[in-house]
């Protein structure tokens, strides 16, 4: 009996002094035998209920021994809480009532605190109890939160199993020894004022940067140190320093750094307020098949496409269970949540996708970069295919890939819904915080009518700014969110602020992008280009029709290089727009063609991101993502290009 009283009273200590955020000093001692004095001891046998749903939040509870069940209203196990771990606290810190009911599983031994004296140390402790208030109004699910947090922290980036070890000083050598020398090389051997292609320099150090690491920012600094050194003739640092700062004052990058951030900052807020649960319980009312499960998900990220990493939230989240219900492979929402996430946000210019491909457009057409990006949109014949292919796939009209038709017929056997391998996917926590629709769509609905409307009323003309747009829907957003008592404005902030960091990295790959790109330009990319179209419009004019695809098939390829479309963007940009008036082309459809490419060119890549944050969401192998996925997105390539072959001979 000693022993175990002994073991509880270090657990208690150990949960206690975690919860509170107490350390070893003296004062922290003494403060948590103060606690101490509050904690109640309470025994539940097999059977019994802890606290029941719709109950009153009247107390913390640490559970030292044995294993709890929370059930939801239905009486379904939703989630299980073991030693050492806590509950009760959204509704102690929020005032509501109990969400869940939780129930013993065997013998079970807690300690309890009561709401009040729980309050009362926390605000003594003002930062602590700041954090738990933060913590309590983000917790939409730890599953989701973890999707959203890789969405943001790999967008872009090249993804390769290599990238995730340390590296050996002899790896390290091998890999940059031979970067540093030839960028040197080229630096001592190209003398200033050169007649040739110099830019070609830099690009194949980036392409070779890439075969050997693996990694896109880093080959982007190199290529960039190279370029900016053969353009200044400085010192590597002073050289690459100076190009940043120039790109970064560009008054059209300062407009989509500023609209990327607060793009960041809008998607946190909607997430913060419970928005990524709010369709689950109209999908639980509505859905009576596999078709009106998977249509339901596809028409909750068209509704929710700011953000290709938002809408693949809502949609996975809320039909998780219906999708369960009515026995539909993981693998085929692993098709659905692969491929229409970014291709949904592809139509729509104010999401992020939108704002960063616009940006990019704009430093390489200029003045009518909006007229110009609208006007690709229908020649975006990817994102039109994929589309169509995924409506008749969730309709049951489009016949199954092989790893679908697979998947099927394990479910039919009376197999799993998921493949062998997802064990380590297949968490689903309960989330602490049910949103409501409204705080989702009436944002993203104001987003859109504002960034149309603000600039056009009383110019006679339709202008488009998504920065004015996204300033007032922050505006909106708080008083949205006030009004219910959802955030205190110390919690917005908090919000705001971590969605802006959350998309510190693409903006940052934004810059180097835009910055490598001008120096390449700048370097001579673009005559060349001009020169190369007038030898081509004379020499090879019956093939200029052939451009087009051409085009779509050499951005697909370069993405699937970089493992990133926003690196191939500000290469391919330029050509399309400078070639496409030289050729007798229309500038929409060659734009149209890189767009496309970049989303084909991601989703045939095997080490983008995608496949990670996907099995996380729909509890599924991401080996098993990457194959169906590859299975459609393979077809729509091939699609996409036929089309780009008979676009060029018709549309001028």
């Amino acid at each position: 009996m000693e022993k175990h009283v002994h073991s509880y009273e270090e657990a208690l200590d150990q949960a206690v002094t975690a919860f509170f955020g107490l350390g070893s000093s003296r004062r922290d001692r003494s403060k948590y035998a103060e606690i101490r004095k509050k904690l109640t001891e309470c025994r539940f046998e097999n059977g019994e209920d802890i606290c029941l749903i719709d109950g009153q939040s009247d107390s913390l509870y640490f559970l030292l021994s044995g294993v709890v069940q929370v059930l939801n209203r239905e009486g379904e196990q939703i989630n299980l809480l073991r030693e050492g771990q806590y509950f009760g606290e959204y509704g102690v810190l929020s005032g509501q009532k109990r969400l869940s009911t939780v129930r013993s599983m065997g013998r079970t031994v807690l300690y309890r605190m009561d709401r009040e004296d729980v309050l009362a140390v926390l605000r003594k402790r003002p930062a602590l109890y700041g954090e738990f208030m933060k913590r309590v109004y983000t917790q939409v699910s730890g599953k989701h939160r973890q999707i959203l947090e890789l969405s943001r922290a790999r967008r872009g980036i090249l993804q390769h199993p290599s990238n995730r070890e340390t590296m050996s000083r002899r790896r390290m050598l091998a890999y940059y020894g031979p970067v540093l020398l030839a960028a040197a090389l080229c630096a001592l051997l190209i003398p200033e004022g050169t007649a040739g292609p110099v830019f070609l320099a830099p690009l194949l150090l980036m392409f070779f940067c890439v075969l050997v690491s693996k990694r896109t920012v880093e080959s982007l600094v190199a290529g960039i140190l190279l370029a900016a050194v053969l353009l200044y003739r400085g010192s590597p640092f002073v050289s690459f320093t100076d190009a940043m700062l120039a790109s970064m004052g560009a008054p059209d990058n300062v407009f989509t750094v500023y609209v990327m951030a607060m793009m960041g900052g809008v998607t946190a807020l909607a997430a913060a307020t419970g928005a990524v649960t709010a369709f689950q319980k109209y999908a639980d009312r509505t859905v009576r098949s596999r078709k009106s499960a998977m249509l339901l998900g596809a028409g909750i990220m068209a509704a929710t496409a700011i953000d290709d990493s938002l809408n693949m939230l809502c949609g996975s989240f809320s039909t998780a269970e219906a999708s369960e219900k009515q026995r539909v492979p993981r693998e085929s929402l692993a098709a659905l949540f692969s491929i229409l996430p970014v291709v949904l946000c592809s139509f729509l210019p104010v999401s992020l996708w939108g704002v960063f491909v616009f940006g990019t457009l704009a430093a390489s057409a200029g003045e009518g970069t909006a007229g110009l990006f609208v006007r690709s949109i229908p020649f975006n014949f990817y994102s039109g295919l994929a589309v169509l292919a995924m409506l008749l796939f969730c309709a049951g009209k489009l016949p199954p890939t092989k790893p679908i038709q697979m998947a099927e017929e394990r479910v039919k056997a009376g197999g799993e819904l998921w493949p062998a391998g997802s064990e380590d996917y297949l968490v689903r926590e309960e989330p602490e915080r049910w949103g409501r629709a409204w705080n989702v769509l009436l944002p993203i609905l104001f987003l859109g009518v504002s960034a149309v409307s603000f600039r056009s009323f009383g110019s006679g003309r339709v202008m488009l700014d998504s920065a004015c747009a996204l300033s007032a829907t922050v505006a909106f957003q708080f008083f949205l969110y006030g009004f219910q008592e959802l955030l205190s404005p110390e919690e917005f902030l908090d919000h705001l602020c971590s969605g802006i960091a959350g998309s510190s990295l693409p903006v940052v790959l934004y810059l180097l992008t835009i910055c490598f790109a001008s120096l390449l330009d700048q370097l001579g990319l673009g005559t060349f280009l001009e020169q190369w179209a007038s030898a081509w419009s004379v020499s090879w004019s019956a093939a200029s029709p052939l451009f087009p695809a051409g085009l779509f098939l050499f951005a697909v390829l370069l993405t699937v290089l970089l493992g990133s479309s926003w690196s191939m963007f500000a290469m391919v940009f330029p050509l399309a727009v400078q070639m496409a008036p030289l050729l007798g082309l229309n500038p929409a459809l060659c734009a149209g063609a890189v767009m496309a490419a970049g989303i084909a060119g991601e989703q045939n890549c095997v080490f983008t991101a995608n496949a990670t944050d996907v099995g996380t969401a729909v509890g599924c192998n991401p080996a098993k993502v990457l194959d169906t996925r590859l299975s459609f997105s393979i077809p729509l390539t091939a699609g996409a290009f036929l089309l780009y072959l008979a676009a060029g001979f018709v549309v001028r």
